[in-house]
């Protein structure tokens, strides 16, 4: 596993990276971002430098932009209102939804979601 965030490429991309996941029993944190949104600008360098090493081979982490065209039905679907929004999904479960720029925050609760 790389040890930055992919980004999620369409819908179709995004059911392989749920399917990898459940077939590895990891928690997939995806995190909905808007391209030129300052909070979430704010935390690419939080995620790039902190979050992800500290969780590498445990977790995988991908962004899906909002301002997408491919995303604009599932923003409304999974209740998106505020970025940046990380979502933990573990054996095809949401386990956890936060909104949050704080870093230790997010990684609380990345590491529940891992225990679950």
């Amino acid at each position: 596993m790389s040890s930055s965030m992919m980004a999620v490429k369409d819908l179709n991309h995004l059911q392989e990276v749920l399917d990898m996941a459940k077939g590895q029993s990891k928690l997939l944190v995806l995190e909905f971002m808007g391209s030129v949104n300052s909070a979430c600008e704010f935390m690419r360098p939080i995620m790039e430098d902190k979050i992800v090493p500290a969780f590498k081979n445990r977790a995988y982490f991908y962004t899906l932009d909002v301002n997408d065209k491919n995303f604009k039905d599932l923003k409304k679907r999974w209740k998106v209102e505020a970025l940046p929004d990380f979502v933990m999904v573990k054996n095809d479960a949401r386990v956890n939804r936060l909104v949050t720029t704080d870093k230790d925050e997010l990684m609380a609760a990345i590491t529940n979601g891992l225990d679950i």
